[in-house]
């Protein structure tokens, strides 16, 4: 699956969501949502967890280049030092000197939580009752 189709199933996506979820007048970011899935990939390249068998990286690699440092970030600090949280600033930090993207907070904080939640899924810390 390359990022056309990618994009192609994402517009799917996108379009079911609205029709079920989302209220009258607002809509789906489509950028947002091929954000939110390339970051996914990069933090399951990441960890080595999850084994992909295809002959092509998920993401490009000027994504990979722009996002692996953010992602590597969070993935050490969870795996190596047992921390479910990084500060915001370093994060906001990083992608302002990789990408030159000043981000509010509310967006790396998303963005970070996608992170974590894929982290937790495929390496939970604490056992579930």
């Amino acid at each position: 699956m390359n990022e056309d189709s990618l994009r192609h199933e994402l517009k799917v996506y996108k379009q079911s969501l609205e029709q079920q979820l989302a209220p009258p007048g607002m809509a789906l970011n489509e950028d947002g949502c091929m954000l939110g899935a390339k970051i996914v990939w990069i933090t399951l390249m990441e960890t080595r967890s999850v084994r992909r068998w295809a002959a092509y990286n998920p993401v490009t690699d000027d994504t990979l280049h722009d996002w692996s440092g953010f992602v590597s970030m969070i993935v050490d600090s969870y795996l190596n030092r047992q921390m479910s949280w990084f500060p915001i600033e370093r994060l906001q930090l990083e992608l302002s000197a990789v990408q030159d993207l000043c981000a509010p907070p509310h967006d790396v904080v998303e963005w970070a939580r996608i992170v974590y939640t894929v982290l937790e899924k495929v390496h939970p810390q604490f056992a579930k009752e």
